[in-house]
């Protein structure tokens, strides 16, 4: 144990914490200081440099006795342990002067500093009182153990008689003024006995146990072992037990404990096993002695992690021993992890004389990642599935199929769940400590799954039953009939003859009908036309136009959903894509009848008419501008706008239809094969008019086609009947198929199931619209044998009330000629942009001559992206950055105004969290937009840990107030 001494440990348990503090609290303080006052600021400054000077102080301290090769000495542990806990005592009694109440909303800051302070020093306070320890427990000496666990006992006794003799004194006086300088005497005296009394209680409990474990012959060599199997066994197995609430009725598998969900038997068997190994006689040969300590130590991670678990709430032994007699359950992994270090070192040093230096520390440092490399190697697995499982949902690639591990899929599932709720008894609840985080940092990239989606992959995968997807209802308007509405609109247009393209701004006016609503929100959607793309948008705050500024998506949403879900006065405005070609604004807060302004710029190459919240306007003047006869196109023809007038010199055709039927082989639908055979059957003999052979399609978690010619039947009754009704994903791949390879002929998609509640089917397929251009309708054919028409455009679940009959011929336009079409589009007379190379992925690094063009450039990646998803990973975020380049709104990007510096600082951090991440993770639950997703593992309620170190004194002052009153 001598070996904490060595001064290499101050670089590890000292310097490495401080800096790693410094740096987190320096990037939580670059957000938050432009809404702090100056007096805030000064103590962050004056707390920041005390820190940096006792992490320079101990770092050169340990240099010097290094180069000395010298041990450390007893005052670097009595100063190191003083000097800490004092700090740590007066940034916690000061923490509303650096985080006043009101100043800093708690979404700006995902972690909070004294939180991170408490975690990031315990691990230096711990070193020094060891180190201190074994300063005055050498070796080569003998020592009684039965004065320190005397003094160990008492202290609680003595500081149970000091808090009852000041509360006495208080009462005293409580019919009196107390001077304030003797109330502030006072505090500093409590705290400080509180301080040294805590030092001073594990100092001889540890000491203690570094005695019994020396094993130096006596009455404590004689029961050692049975003092090992109370610390390594019986108290971990009674810790556990408490924990999850098996004493209390609740069982094993209670998932929501005091401190976290330890319901799983891995722990109590790890337990058992790391007590048998760490109790188990040394043994006098090498080589068992030698896989002893390789077992001890691939176990150490478990000790280490208990130990680091509860090292916080260590400060809470003393008052939980005396209130509650069970709080020596707290000192639990602090025993634990003394024994464990102490026979971990006796091993090397016996085996250092068996073998050699290094055969002895290699096989302790191979032992000692077992655990961490078992728990990264795990949660790695678990993120590949996960991911695996997001690629073949959200961003597919058609033109593969793929299988997926559904269990181990569930399983994670299960953990992301259990990390998402924020059930608590007390602490964590069915949290992990730091190993929820860690969890979500590695797997989820630190943000989340939506409820919707894990839904949707239980559905897909498991097969179980989930919630109905509800479709938005067609509306342009989402305000309420009490709430925000536009009151005023003013536009103004101009023919820019460089581009050749209209600019035009579109002035909103809203105000509540209701004059005494306060804090609402004014949300519309707005149509925009093909070629016209949103170029700058900006929100009057105040007496200033604010600019809005152009983010990731995910990132600008979660903001404003946080400034939102504040409920406060503080002004943001949202602007983004939420279909293909429909916008979604949101401007908050709309008070009173006090108008808020907001102003859209629109990039557009033909005059054009817009609705918004029920007020039609016309942006530009054909009489001022000449018609786009022609098609235009990007430089290199990978995008091309074809006009109204354009289009119309395209010929015409007619396609000839097919059927392709799309049947439910998930697990509900494998009952009901004779069933489907039947309908399919008495379909078919109602011939399509001059239609070409059937297509089928067997769909369950995987969509599988069946070979032309082939009995699907046949197939169906071969592969397994297993997962859900994955429709979206059939659907998609049988548009993808017939947009990919343009053909004089065209799918009439019906879906066989007994019930479309079963699918899981998306709100809309306007992404892929390019891929119907005759017609928007799909059938579904029931148990009735009847045909239900519904729109791939709009709320596919509900059933279209009139129709056209199944195949009949729509005539559509062929581009670039009938002869060799690489698409096809609707001849109704409206503009379209189609990709010239349907293959080929726009280039990101393209830079067009103008504003509109590069406008057109993305627009034809979108469509690109939409029937290539699989490429999302790979281009979205160079196409994300074109896009911050060319200031164009893209379905990738949001524009959002901003009140402050602070949080559009904080708009900065998301972002680059949400560039990193995978394009499919989610930073807000779609059913619960205003809700905060931060994966900060419950850390509010750990500044219980911080706050106790006050409890008593708060108690008297409580005490004396009352006896006032």
């Amino acid at each position: 144990m001598q070996s904490l001494r060595n001064p290499k440990w101050v670089f590890l348990v000292n310097t490495a914490p401080v800096v790693l503090l410094m740096l987190l609290c320096y990037g939580e303080f670059s957000v938050v200081h432009t809404l702090l006052p100056a007096a805030s600021v000064a103590q962050w400054k004056l707390y920041g440099g005390v820190l940096a000077l006792l992490g320079t102080g101990a770092v050169g301290y340990a240099a010097v006795q290094a180069v000395r090769r010298e041990p450390l000495g007893a005052w670097y542990s009595v100063g190191m342990l003083l000097a800490y806990s004092l700090w740590l005592c007066l940034l916690t009694t000061n923490e509303r002067e650096l985080l006043p109440w009101g100043a800093v909303p708690r979404w700006m800051l995902p972690t909070d500093p004294l939180l991170m302070a408490w975690t990031f020093l315990m691990p230096t306070l711990a070193h020094a009182l060891l180190a201190l320890v074994a300063r005055f427990t050498p070796d080569d000496r003998p020592h009684n153990a039965a004065p320190n666990i005397l003094l160990a006992v008492v202290t609680p006794l003595v500081w149970w008689v000091v808090f009852l003799i000041l509360s006495t004194f208080e009462r005293g006086f409580s019919n009196s003024e107390i001077p304030s300088w003797l109330r502030e005497a006072g505090t500093v005296l409590f705290v400080a006995a509180l301080v040294a009394g805590t030092l001073s209680f594990f100092f001889f409990l540890v000491r203690a146990l570094f005695i019994i474990t020396q094993r130096r012959g006596g009455f404590w060599s004689e029961t050692s072992l049975i003092w090992k199997v109370v610390i390594t066994i019986l108290l971990p197995l009674l810790g556990l037990g408490v924990n999850n609430g098996l004493f209390f009725g609740q069982g094993f598998r209670n998932e929501s404990g005091i401190f976290g969900n330890f319901s799983s038997p891995w722990f109590y068997l790890l337990a058992v096993l790391n007590g048998a190994l760490l109790c188990v006689p040394d043994s006098a040969r090498p080589l068992p002695r030698l896989l002893q300590l390789l077992g001890r130590s691939a176990l150490f991670g478990y000790t280490f992690y208990f130990f680091l678990v509860f090292l916080p709430f260590l400060p809470l032994s003393i008052p939980a021993i005396i209130l509650i007699g069970t709080g020596f359950l707290l000192l639990a992994p602090t025993l634990l992890f003394v024994v464990h270090v102490r026979q971990l070192s006796e091993d090397v040093t016996v085996l250092r004389v068996l073998y050699s230096n290094t055969v002895a520390v290699a096989v302790l440092l191979v032992g000692l990642a077992v655990m961490p490399l078992v728990v990264t190697v795990d949660y790695w697995h678990r993120r590949q599935v996960l991911h695996e499982a997001l690629a073949y949902v959200y961003t597919p690639d058609y033109a593969k199929s793929s299988r997926l591990d559904a269990p181990a899929l569930a399983r994670t599932l299960a953990i992301i769940r259990q990390n998402k709720s924020r059930n608590s008894d007390f602490l964590f609840g069915s949290h992990l400590p730091y190993l929820s985080t860690y969890f979500n940092w590695l797997v989820l990239d630190n943000l989340m799954l939506s409820e919707s989606k894990l839904d949707d992959l239980d559905r897909i995968f498991a097969g179980t039953d989930g919630p109905v997807g509800e479709t938005a209802a067609p509306t342009a308007t989402l305000a309420n009939d009490r709430g925000p509405a536009l009151r005023d609109l003013h536009t103004s247009s101009h023919y820019d003859a460089r581009q050749q393209a209209w600019v035009s701004w579109v002035k909103l006016e809203v105000a509540n009908r209701d004059s005494t609503a306060a804090n609402q929100e004014y949300h519309t959607a707005i149509a925009l036309p093909p070629g016209c793309w949103v170029s700058d948008y900006s929100l009057t705050i105040g007496n200033r136009e604010e600019r809005g500024i152009l983010a990731e998506k995910r990132a600008a949403s979660w903001v404003f959903a946080q400034i939102v879900n504040e409920n406060s006065s503080r002004d943001p405005g949202l602007l983004a894509y939420r279909g293909p070609n429909d916008l979604d604004l949101r401007v908050y807060p709309v008070m009173g009848q006090e108008p808020r302004r907001t102003s859209i710029q629109l990039l557009h190459k033909e005059p054009c008419t817009l609705t918004i919240d029920g007020h039609s306007v016309t942006l530009g003047d054909s009489t001022t501008a000449p018609p786009v006869a022609t098609p235009v196109a990007t430089a290199d023809s990978g995008v091309v706008y074809l006009s109204s007038l354009a289009k119309q010199q395209l010929p015409l055709v007619q396609r000839r239809p097919y059927y392709h039927f799309l049947i439910d082989a998930s697990a509900k639908g494998a009952a009901h094969l004779a069933d489907f055979k039947q309908r399919v059957a008495q379909q078919l003999a109602q011939p399509l008019p001059n239609a070409t052979p059937a297509r089928f399609s067997l769909v369950n978690a995987y969509a599988t086609p069946v070979p032309a010619g082939g009995n699907w039947a046949e197939q169906f009754l071969q592969q397994p009947a297993d997962g859900g009704f994955f429709l979206t994903g059939g659907i998609r791949r049988a548009l993808f198929e017939a947009q990919q390879k343009p053909t004089p002929t065209y799918p009439v998609l019906v879906v066989v199931t007994n019930n479309l509640d079963n699918a899981v089917l998306d709100d809309d397929f306007e992404d892929f619209s390019s891929a119907y251009p005759e017609s928007d309708v799909f059938y579904v054919l029931g148990p009735d044998g009847q045909l239900a028409a519904h729109s791939l455009r709009h709320q596919p679940r509900r059933v279209l009330g009139s129709a056209p009959v199944p195949g009949t011929p729509a005539p559509v336009r062929a581009w670039p000629d009938a002869a060799h079409p690489r698409a096809y589009l609707p001849s109704a007379a409206v503009a379209d942009v189609v990709l010239g190379q349907p293959q080929a992925v726009p280039s990101a690094e393209t830079t067009p001559p103008s504003p509109w063009l590069t406008g057109l450039l993305l627009r034809g990646y979108s469509q690109w992206q939409s029937f290539h998803p699989e490429t999302a990973e790979r281009e979205r975020v160079p196409f994300v950055k074109a896009s911050f380049r060319a200031g164009i709104l893209t379905p990738f990007t949001s524009f959002l105004a901003l009140e402050n510096d602070a949080q559009k600082a904080a708009l900065h951090r998301k972002q680059d969290e949400t560039l990193a991440a995978n394009a499919s993770l989610d930073t807000l639950e779609k059913e619960n937009p205003g809700a905060t997703a931060i994966p900060i593992d419950n850390g509010a309620l750990l500044l219980l840990v911080a706050g106790v170190l006050l409890a008593g004194w708060q108690l008297r002052r409580m005490r004396m107030a009352a006896s006032v009153r």
